[in-house]
């Protein structure tokens, strides 16, 4: 239930900031092949939790961990998609009226959406507490570099110089801790 709102909780805030939601033939269209694998591995690691969870093969501490990193991925991705707002667009797509957002969680990390993803999803693997939670969140791991690596060429192509200063002042994924 809490990955269903997770994920139109998080629709809902992108769409009340002015993103232009595509309807999902358009996604599969696209043939994004990272997009196919992200899903995969976040689909195979929630039934997996929850595979985990009713045959009481868990480890309490680790369900426990779990539930905080859920907690915090999703915050992370909520806060992501209000400062991101009417710029987001699933797939790594850009139209023409968008701009760079370099604000708000964005002046910390180049991509906290996929960080709220990597956060979130960790925590269900926690909570799976077994080898195929491993196996699946590796698999995460892999396609979300890949995905990350086709976006950053698509927001350099895009914007050039501006993004390049941008990338050379920002974490991809892991912000700096401020000193003092």
């Amino acid at each position: 239930m809490i990955v269903i709102l997770y994920n139109y909780i998080g629709l809902y805030i992108s769409w009340k900031h002015g993103a232009k939601i595509q309807p999902w033939p358009s996604v599969i269209k696209s043939k994004d092949y990272t997009f196919y694998l992200i899903y995969f591995s976040y689909i195979a690691l929630v039934i997996n939790g929850i595979i985990s969870t009713i045959r009481g093969s868990y480890v309490r501490v680790l369900v426990l961990s779990g539930f905080i990193l859920t907690l915090i991925g999703m915050y992370i991705n909520f806060i992501s998609r209000r400062d991101l707002a009417q710029c987001w667009l699933p797939l790594s797509n850009s139209a023409s009226d968008t701009f760079l957002i370099k604000t708000g969680i964005y002046a910390r990390v180049r991509h906290p959406i996929y960080l709220s993803v990597l956060i979130f999803l960790l925590g269900v693997a926690l909570i799976g507490s077994n080898f195929y939670s491993l196996l699946f969140f590796v698999t995460l791991i892999v396609a979300l570099i890949i995905r990350i690596r086709k976006e950053e060429n698509a927001l350099i192509a895009k914007f050039g110089e501006e993004y390049n200063e941008y990338a050379r002042a920002t974490p991809i994924l892991i912000p700096k801790i401020k000193k003092g």
